[in-house]
């Protein structure tokens, strides 16, 4: 019975999502067409252009997939929370009987299942090009899909992080705009990796960016170098020739491990972050005495599913109240007692 009212409950954020989602043209311009516009401009106009010295990248399809991740991953998680945060909406659902995990759960699985949906898209549209159907016969599907997966949590992370840390909605969406608009232009869409990497002070200073390494992983991976990290399509006395993405010769493992790393410290940091804002609604009155047993209160009075429970629940409550004070009153003295 209550798994089935919990998936109810489910689906309506799911479809409460999928509305805000559909009805907000940012989310749709930002998410999805200008990485498929910018990616469709490198496949049709800019392919093997020698001569303005731009030469698309082979992988542009997965870079495109990994920067679209991580603006439907980071930035529209972050919105949505925002969203209903400002109309008080998840603190109104957690004071009723819905698990915060049926909540959390619908907003990441309704993330994931967009980012799903958009990867279908622009690989649809991508084989319609000769040039990417020949690509990916060589694409090493387990690096790429670890890559995918890792991308994804990584921004995942990175944006329940923000959104517990910065009380101003601002901030946060700032923050995510950087997060997506620097690695596009600066890891492999907006302008060729093969054009920026070559610059070795950007090519140095990118290795701060998180996102840096589960993309590298997927563009190694999508052109089949996965197991050494080098970087196809260049001159071998250039930077990228030399050190082709950046990790010494080693295979996609060591841009997955530091993936991980990252991925650790900002869910470790989220959770710390969790505790410190919303254990007993404010830390600093749970040293007060009684807090602890009003919390449980409320909680209890949180789990309750029917008016009748509610009722009981009180009565309870006012015994419990009522035999304290009975035992706290001292026996009055009889007359004549000393």
């Amino acid at each position: 019975m209550k798994t089935n009212k919990n998936f109810k409950i489910f689906l309506r954020l799911m479809k409460a999502q999928t509305f805000n989602y559909i009805t907000d043209p940012i989310n749709i311009i930002l998410g999805f067409v200008l990485t498929t516009v910018t990616m469709l401009c490198w496949l049709a106009f800019k392919p093997h252009d020698a001569e303005s010295g731009l030469l698309a990248d082979s992988f542009v399809l997965a870079s495109a997939i990994g920067i679209s991740a991580i603006r439907n991953s980071q930035y529209n998680l972050n919105l949505t929370l925002a969203d209903w945060r400002e109309t008080r909406f998840i603190r109104n659902l957690l004071t009723t009987p819905v698990s915060k995990k049926v909540l959390y759960a619908s907003i990441l699985c309704f993330n994931w299942i967009v980012n799903i949906l958009v990867t279908i898209i622009l690989i649809s549209l991508a084989m319609l090009f000769s040039s990417q159907r020949k690509v990916i016969s060589n694409v090493q599907w387990t690096p790429f899909l670890i890559g995918f997966i890792l991308n994804i949590f990584l921004s995942n992370v990175i944006a329940l992080f923000l959104s517990t840390t910065f009380k101003n909605k601002e901030y946060v969406f700032i923050i995510s705009l950087l997060s997506y608009f620097g690695p596009m232009y600066l890891l492999g869409l907006g302008i060729p990796w093969n054009v920026v990497g070559q610059i070795p002070a950007i090519n140095i200073l990118t290795y701060i960016a998180p996102h840096r390494y589960t993309l590298h992983l997927m563009q190694a991976a999508w052109v089949g170098n996965a197991s050494n990290m080098s970087f196809p399509g260049v001159e071998s006395s250039s930077w990228l020739g030399v050190h082709g993405f950046g990790y010494g010769g080693n295979g996609w493992w060591l841009p997955a491990l530091i993936a991980c790393i990252f991925i650790f410290i900002f869910a470790f940091a989220f959770y710390y972050r969790l505790k410190s804002n919303y254990q007993f609604g404010t830390r600093k009155y749970s040293k007060f005495k009684g807090v602890k047993k009003h919390a449980n209160n409320i909680e209890l009075i949180k789990r309750t599913n029917s008016i009748e429970e509610l009722k009981i629940l009180v009565e309870i409550a006012g015994l419990d109240y009522k035999t304290k004070k009975v035992k706290k009153k001292k026996p009055s003295k009889k007359r004549g007692d000393k």
